[in-house]
């Protein structure tokens, strides 16, 4: 796998009522239009850990908490900023339908979304549970009507002073909550969880990419049947 340089940045961000702006990568895009549209990020999509809150008792938590101590994030409650942004480290080119990197692909709706910190309270990540409609690629005993776990780094930590702060990958969004989404998933060192390799919201009309790639968003002028037709026709002759 090529390795992509990492940045981590600490900036202090002024928010709307909801919503984080950040500038988007752009490329060949099917929009004029989206070329130049900023990326609104929602941060209410990003769950809160508590900075405060005890130790995991669970073990399978806990030994999924240890893999990500000593973090990049590097967690910290006096942190001038309020928001800890890393750039430069997702893959760019990643294709529209990374099927053949994926162990997993599924349609599924969200149906909770909660955020954990590291052992160590250096990390942060996030798990998603999604109530699983329709297995389009399966490398694992997942079945429809199952629920799945699935991750992604980052979220936002609520230190005791009250203060929210954010964790974000670049280009990376959160799915949320209620929100019916293909995912493309990757194996974790966990049997019954995946990490989140991309994905897209289908909404009523349109398809809204989970990341500001270029490749991801030049399907968001797709309708949801046109958009799946294209892939099930990838998934058919690869």
């Amino acid at each position: 796998m090529t390795k992509y340089k990492m940045l981590v940045l600490a900036l202090p961000l002024v928010f709307g009522l909801t919503a984080l702006t950040i500038p988007r990568q752009t490329g060949n895009l099917k929009s004029s239009l989206a070329k130049t549209q900023k990326r609104a990020i929602d941060i209410n999509n990003f769950p809160i850990a508590e900075f405060a809150a005890a130790d995991q008792s669970n073990s399978k938590r806990k030994a999924r908490g240890e893999k990500r101590n000593r973090s990049k994030w590097n967690v910290d409650p006096e942190a001038l900023s309020d928001s800890t942004v890393i750039v430069d480290s997702v893959d760019v080119h990643l294709p529209a339908f990374p099927v053949e990197e994926a162990s997993a692909v599924v349609i599924g709706t969200v149906v909770d979304g909660k955020a954990y910190l590291s052992n160590d309270k250096t990390g942060v990540y996030s798990t998603f549970t999604a109530l699983i409609n329709e297995i389009l690629k399966n490398s694992e005993n997942l079945k429809v009507g199952n629920l799945v776990e699935v991750e992604r780094e980052g979220g936002r930590v609520q230190f005791p002073s009250g203060r929210v702060h954010l964790y974000m990958i670049s280009e990376r969004d959160m799915p949320r909550v209620g929100g019916r989404y293909l995912l493309f998933l990757t194996k974790t060192d966990s049997e019954a969880v995946f990490e989140i390799l991309t994905g897209y919201e289908l909404r009523q009309s349109s398809v809204y990419a989970l990341d500001d790639l270029p490749k991801t968003r030049s399907y968001e002028s797709s309708t949801p049947e046109t958009f799946l037709n294209e892939l099930r026709a990838k998934l058919a002759n690869p």
